[in-house]
C-alpha cells in the first residue's frame, strides 16, 4: 500500500465503456483496485458469459502494464441491503455488491480518501447517500482530467482534508493533555517547594513568639514578687499608711498577719 491519501476503486462500466487511453489515465493517479465482483464480471464477459463488449473485456485482461490488483474486501451497510421482497435486476444486484464492495475497502482504510470511479450515475448516487466521510464516487471523465491537470476534484479533495484533521486532531490533543499535565505536575513542585519553605520561614518566627512568651511570664512573675515584697514590707514598716493607701485602691481587706507591728508606748 502507498502512501497516497486515497485509493482508486474502479467499477466494470469505466472498464468495458471507455478505452486503454482512460484505463492508462486512470493508473497514473494512484494505487487502482478492482472488487472481486468486478474482476469477475469482466472475465465472464471475456468469456461470453455476460453482456458487454467481449473485444474490450478480453484487451483489459491483456493489459499487463495496468497492474491492478484485486480486492476481496467487502462490508454490509444498512442502506445496501438486499431484501427477498426485491425484485431486482442482475445490474443492480451487481452495483450493490460493488458499492459493499467500496465500503469495505473504505471501512478497512479509514485514513484513506478511496474513490470509486463509475459511470453508472445510480451506483454513484447510491455511494453519495452513504454520506460515509472517506468514500465519494467520480466519472471516468473527471478521472481523466484529473490525471491531466493533477488537481483532484472537489468533492476527494473534501474528502481528503476531512480525514487530515481527524489525524491531526488526536495528536493535538494528546499534546494538549501532555502540556496541561506538565503544567499541572509543574505547579504541584513549586506549591510544595513554596510550603517547604514558608515552613522554614516561620519556624524561627514561632521560636521567637515562645522565647518572648516565656520572658514575658517570667518578668510577670518576678515584678509580682518583689512588688509583693515591697507591699509586705510597707505594711509591716508602716501599717496605718498602708491601710489608707489599701482603703484608696478598692481591694478587698488584707488578712491579718501573724506577727503585729510594736505599738507606740502610752505616757
Amino acid at each position: 500500500m502507498t502512501n497516497s491519501p486515497y485509493l482508486l476503486l474502479v467499477e466494470t462500466s469505466v472498464i468495458i465503456d471507455t478505452d486503454p487511453n482512460t484505463w492508462l489515465a486512470i493508473a497514473k493517479l494512484g494505487e487502482c483496485l478492482l472488487p472481486e465482483v468486478v474482476a469477475l464480471e469482466i472475465k465472464n464477459i471475456a468469456n461470453g458469459k455476460a453482456e458487454g463488449n467481449e473485444s474490450v473485456a478480453k484487451q483489459f485482461q491483456n493489459s499487463s502494464g495496468l497492474k491492478w490488483q484485486i480486492t476481496n474486501l467487502t462490508d454490509k451497510h444498512a442502506d445496501l441491503v438486499v431484501r427477498a421482497t426485491q425484485n431486482l435486476s442482475r445490474k443492480a444486484k451487481l452495483m450493490i455488491k460493488v458499492a459493499q464492495s467500496a465500503v469495505g475497502v473504505a471501512n478497512a482504510y479509514p485514513q484513506k480518501c478511496v474513490v470509486l470511479i463509475s459511470d453508472e450515475i445510480s451506483l454513484r448516487d447510491r455511494i453519495a447517500k452513504l454520506k460515509q466521510k472517506n468514500l465519494c464516487a467520480i466519472p471516468s471523465a473527471i478521472a481523466r482530467q484529473w490525471s491531466r491537470t493533477n488537481q483532484a476534484p472537489p468533492i476527494v479533495h473534501q474528502s481528503i482534508e476531512y480525514l487530515q484533521k481527524q489525524i491531526s486532531q488526536p495528536i493535538n490533543q494528546s499534546l494538549h493533555q501532555t502540556d496541561t499535565i506538565g503544567l499541572t505536575t509543574s505547579s504541584s513542585g513549586v506549591s510544595t517547594e513554596q510550603k517547604i519553605k514558608d515552613r522554614q520561614e516561620n519556624l524561627p518566627q514561632k521560636t521567637n513568639f515562645r522565647q518572648i512568651a516565656i520572658s514575658l511570664v517570667k518578668f510577670g512573675l518576678t515584678t509580682t514578687f518583689l512588688v509583693t515584697i515591697l507591699l509586705f514590707g510597707w505594711r509591716l514598716a508602716k501599717p496605718q499608711q498602708f491601710q489608707q493607701f489599701w482603703k484608696k485602691t478598692g481591694l478587698p481587706p488584707l488578712p491579718q498577719i501573724l506577727v503585729q507591728p510594736d505599738q507606740p508606748k502610752k505616757n
